[in-house]
């Protein structure tokens, strides 16, 4: 994999990054960061919901349920479902 140096931007102040679908990371150079991002996060998605385990199934359920929430947005439906985690929900 391409190692690709990346600036972050300003801090988004007072927004919540689950609503707004802006990316946060500015690509160094020309390559399309936030599809390599959105990729990445989805091959995550795609390892957790291939999990067998039936005492993780209600882990994927809740999974599931941030991916409808946030359509398209493979890297928002991680960063909820992570964040959720984190806070014991």
């Amino acid at each position: 994999m391409k190692n690709q140096e990346l600036a972050v931007s300003e801090p988004l102040e007072s927004q919540d990054p689950l609503i707004e679908p802006e990316p946060v990371l500015v690509p160094g150079d020309k390559g399309d960061t936030l599809a390599a991002l959105r990729g990445q996060a989805q091959e995550i998605i795609d390892e957790v919901l291939s999990g067998t385990e039936p005492s993780g199934e209600h882990l994927r359920a809740k999974l599931r349920s941030s991916i409808a929430r946030h359509p398209g947005y493979p890297e928002l439906a991680l960063l909820e479902h992570l964040m959720n985690r984190a806070s014991g929900s």
